[in-house]
């Protein structure tokens, strides 16, 4: 009731035009597909690509780097771990706006920076490049603590005995990198790029707090435009046509990155 008639429910309205309020559905057959090739639908799907794999590689890459500093035996180190998690737990509303007040084209902290410095002031929201920057540090910066604590946690499943016998052998701190961490951690490191690029395609609030699409939807993603079409346009068919597209794209990627993980352990 609560899973599959949804699914099935959104499928139907797909094909139809229906504004979900005073109307029936109406049947429209592919339409609603259609105009998904048509702008900016095009743009938009190319910009949630953009977001998602740039900031899942960059967001990788830093948390296993982080994690790696963090299984150190360190003065503090449960502050380090708490400060890395404290933006995941934190609301993304609210830390968005804490972010947009550094980039406020008038009275934020950037321009005010740049006129102490005698420089001219950025009007950041116009600025196709720097919006898109923003929206991918602001991402990676949220969302880096969850890989951080998976990570973390398969590199102290791993034993210290392994490491001691190799560097005996001669094996210097990148063989061991190599050899040792990233191999045992494979699982887990496609396990993160799995519901990394999930999680990637699902931008949405910093988006719509922070640039709210724009400029031109160069920075429009298909969550913002799914929520578009469906509470402002009120064309709900349009909304779960965008919804089942991008189911679409999601199971593509996750079946890919499941038959590498398969084919990983036929290997082992």
């Amino acid at each position: 009731m609560f899973f599959l008639f949804p699914v099935f429910a959104n499928f139907f309205v797909s094909f139809t035009r229906w504004t979900g309020v005073y109307d029936k559905p109406r049947w429209v057959g592919l339409a609603n597909y259609k105009r998904y090739l048509s702008y900016p639908y095009p743009l938009i799907i190319l910009n949630t690509a953009i977001f998602a794999v740039i900031i899942l590689i960059v967001q990788t890459v830093v948390a296993f780097f982080i994690a790696i500093l963090l299984n150190q035996k360190v003065v503090g180190l449960g502050l380090y771990r708490s400060l890395f998690y404290i933006p995941t737990l934190t609301s993304s509303a609210i830390m968005a706006q804490v972010f947009f007040a550094f980039i406020s084209p008038f009275d934020g902290v950037f321009n005010a920076i740049l006129k102490a410095l005698g420089r001219p002031i950025v009007i950041w929201t116009i600025s196709p490049f720097w919006m898109r920057t923003f929206i991918i540090l602001y991402s990676i910066w949220r969302g880096v603590g969850g890989p951080i604590v998976l990570f973390l946690a398969a590199l102290q499943g791993i034993h210290r005995e392994i490491y001691e016998a190799a560097m005996v052998d001669g094996a210097g701190r990148w063989s061991l990198l190599w050899h040792i961490t990233i191999p045992l951690l494979r699982p887990m490191i496609i396990f993160v790029l799995i519901t990394g690029m999930i999680g990637g395609f699902q931008i949405f609030e910093s988006v719509l707090l922070i640039s709210a699409g724009g400029p031109e939807n160069k920075t429009n993603v298909m969550l913002l435009q799914i929520y578009n079409d469906a509470f402002v346009n009120q064309n709900l068919g349009l909304a779960s046509a965008g919804s089942v597209i991008m189911a679409v794209i999601l199971l593509w990627f996750s079946m890919m990155n499941m038959r590498i993980m398969s084919r990983g352990q036929v290997e082992r």
